[in-house]
């Protein structure tokens, strides 16, 4: 209200001035000829929430020719490297959800492939939650990006984009979003499809490791690349039955499937530099595939009392994966076992169901509760089999793994003033039980209960600046690829689960403040986040071979900071900034093993416009320190940079980008080195960056409307090492 008056008064103002140069005088009158006055604010994407921070994509004139990897380069608390791996507060443990709710093919290692398929236009906005409360699962992530598209609107008709890049890497891409509205049903449906070329992927490495105990060291050296085929896509429908009530429907997949080459060659010496073994090793996987496809459905009903909402959902997701690593083995001197070759194949079966209750009432203006129930039925099968070429015996290992999940929570908030204020608490039970078809081990079962309060207090100390304390605890559950036993061994190294696992806890205080203005945005974010029973990989050395398993040991403590500006100093430029610091110490009990560091990230991005209606946006940005994220190794340094030239043809229905990734940069490298441990050493990737693309994305139809939402959907996002990937 206050800036709205200002406004007026300002224009009246001006109109007077403006007036006063304009006025003729007549024998008897005066005549005042008021020139035009454009009054003009600019609209504030970013809004700081008691529960989340939201970006306005859908009113940011830059998205219409972005997509949505792009946009979250502008999003407070997240960065995108040059290598498009996505972080939050510094951290990769988050999750991305649609709408409000999971989204299997918005997971994995292609997340960055899938949204930079989305165009930025179809998005309405994106909510960054880092302190997540109770209604949401005790997930054990860092945060959540919650992706919400277009919707609401009365138009009828079809309108639609299709969209293609292509680089000199060779990699392709095509893609196409349709919706469609016919009285009360709304439908969208997107599909993908990518080939990413060996060229994306080629890379040198390099692997130099020395035993402490004897003074061995072993080097491992050669070239890697990775071609693959990736189709995702999901259909959405809503119907409005009438204003209080709403149903919703989704179906979405993911497939991919991958052709991996690798070639190396390892050595070994002992500590007097004699050699004790050497080999060539070609891995190939003349059978990988990785399928995700899920389903939900959800009823809403509100009733006349504004805001007061009842949700009934359920969910579906399954993953199948079968996994085909062939080892040959060549040029042998003194080789380590008794096998020349060997085919390692895997089986993963993952399903899901479940059930959730959500309810909204709100008490007068300042009061309002949450609550909810939630049931989850989970299903984890896999049968691995190791063939071996010689005389060791092949190995053939079943397991299977079921959990289910009954959770409860109760939240309140309260606004009033400059005030607001949230406080909820969830229980979780667990009931988790393993068997062993094969009669290798003995069946178990465990029961876990988590208790899991949260509570954030935000004041809002004048129109444009907010200061928000929160404090939250989440957990961790062990999904198969943690939990299962079987035992994989190579000439080097062995690595097998643990079926013990149990859930772990993460707590997290944090301070934000936040000052906007009309042409410059702030966010300083301190933070502080500790865990005592984390579930770590536990590395060691045994007979000449590298061992890899989890236990539920690991303590951590992080203190960190995130920053973000964005400041528009005139029409048609715009600089960005993320940056974060963090320092972490990590520990193992047993043995005895401590890892700290203090490191970060600076990303920066500036937009342009020039001459001929263009658009140029430059991205620059690096991590520098001693990044720690695990009790043995230091993450390394790296830098990189690219640019964008946009332009828009007939009407805005056309868009075209050219972009170059780091042009003058012929190699680039960053290494891993291990400081603690039975073994230290280094692990040095050297890639190709440079490269050069176009995107073509074309935008047909009138109508507006996108598919509606329930307001409340399910999340389940709780596991780690498994099962959704």
């Amino acid at each position: 209200m206050w800036t709205k008056s200002i406004l007026l008064l300002t224009a009246c103002i001006s109109a007077t001035a403006l007036s006063a140069q304009n006025t003729t005088k007549t024998d008897s009158t005066k005549t005042q000829k008021l020139e035009e006055v454009v009054v003009a604010q600019r609209r504030q994407l970013i809004k700081n929430d008691i529960d989340k921070l939201t970006y306005d994509v859908q009113h940011d004139k830059t998205a219409q020719t972005k997509t949505t990897l792009e946009i979250l380069k502008k999003i407070p608390l997240v960065t995108v490297d040059g290598q498009e791996n996505i972080r939050v507060q510094g951290s990769t443990s988050f999750k991305v959800y649609r709408n409000g709710h999971p989204d299997p093919s918005l997971s994995g290692q292609n997340l960055k492939d899938i949204l930079k398929a989305i165009p930025a236009s179809t998005i309405k906005r994106i909510e960054v939650i880092t302190d997540p409360g109770a209604k949401y699962d005790a997930e054990g992530t860092t945060a959540i990006l919650n992706i919400v598209m277009m919707s609401n609107t009365k138009l009828q008709g079809v309108s639609g984009n299709v969209n293609s890049d292509v680089n000199t890497h060779g990699s392709v891409r095509l893609g196409t979003y349709l919706t469609t509205k016919v009285g009360k049903l709304t439908t969208t449906v997107n599909y993908n499809y990518m080939n990413q070329s060996r060229k994306q992927t080629e890379n040198n490495r390099e692997e130099v490791y020395n035993y402490v105990k004897t003074g061995e060291l072993r080097r491992e050296y050669g070239t890697n690349s990775t071609a693959a085929t990736i189709h995702f896509g999901n259909i959405s429908a809503s119907y409005e039955i009438d204003s209080l009530n709403l149903l919703t429907a989704s179906t979405n997949f993911f497939g991919y499937k991958a052709d991996a080459n690798t070639q190396s060659t390892n050595e070994r010496w002992d500590n007097n530099s004699q050699l004790i073994y050497k080999f060539d090793n070609n891995m190939t996987t003349p059978g990988y595939s990785h399928l995700n496809i899920g389903g939900r459905l959800d009823y809403q009903h509100k009733t006349h009392l504004d805001g007061e909402i009842l949700t009934l959902s359920y969910m579906l997701a399954a993953t199948r994966q079968h996994t085909i690593f062939r080892q040959t083995y060549s040029n042998m001197v003194n080789f380590p076992v008794s096998y020349t070759s060997y085919d390692q194949n895997t089986r993963e079966r993952f399903t899901e169901h479940t059930f959730q209750i959500d309810y909204v009432r709100p008490f007068g203006k300042h009061h309002k509760l949450e609550s909810g129930t939630k049931y989850i039925l989970r299903y984890n099968n896999s049968t691995s089999l190791m063939d071996y070429q010689g005389t060791t015996p092949d190995m053939e290992s079943k397991f299977k793994h079921n959990a289910q999940v009954a959770a409860a929570y109760l939240s309140y908030i309260f606004t009033a003033g400059k005030w607001a204020a949230r406080a909820g608490l969830r229980y979780e039970f667990t009931r988790m039980k393993a068997s062993y078809p094969d009669g290798s081990n003995a069946d178990y079962h465990a029961n876990l209960n988590d208790w899991v309060p949260s509570a954030s207090l935000q004041y809002k100390i004048s129109d444009g600046q907010t200061l928000k304390f929160s404090y939250n605890t989440s957990i961790n559950r062990p999904g198969i690829g943690y939990l299962n036993p079987a035992i994989i061994s190579t000439p080097t190294a062995v690595s097998f689960g643990n079926a013990n696992l149990g859930s772990s806890r993460n707590q997290k205080l944090q301070l934000v403040y936040m000052l906007v203005t009309s042409k410059l945005t702030l966010q300083l974010s301190p933070y502080y986040s500790f865990t005592n029973n984390g579930i770590g990989r536990i590395l060691y050395e045994q007979n000449r071979k590298d061992v890899s398993t989890y236990q539920n040991v690991l303590k951590s403590k992080v203190f960190g900071i995130s920053s973000y500006t964005e400041w528009t100093p005139f029409t048609g430029t715009s600089f960005t900034l993320n940056a974060d610091m963090r320092y972490a110490r990590i520990t193992l009990p047993t043995p005895a093993i401590k890892n700290s560091g203090c490191g970060g990230g600076i990303y920066f991005n500036w937009e342009q416009k020039i001459p001929w209606e263009l658009t140029l946006t430059t991205s620059i940005g690096g991590e520098y320190g001693n990044r720690i994220y695990n009790p043995y190794a230091i993450e390394g340094h790296w830098f990189y940079y690219d640019f964008t030239l946009t332009r828009r043809f007939f009407k805005d229905k056309l868009t075209v980008s050219l972009s170059a990734e780091s042009p003058f940069i012929k190699e680039r490298s960053s290494t891993y080195r291990i400081v603690r441990g039975d073994y230290t050493g280094y692990e040095r990737p050297v890639m190709k960056p440079k490269c050069f693309g176009i995107r073509l994305s074309w935008n047909f139809g009138k109508l507006k409307a996108s598919v509606k939402k329930a307001e409340r959907s399910i999340q389940n996002d709780d596991l780690v090492g498994g099962g959704k990937k």
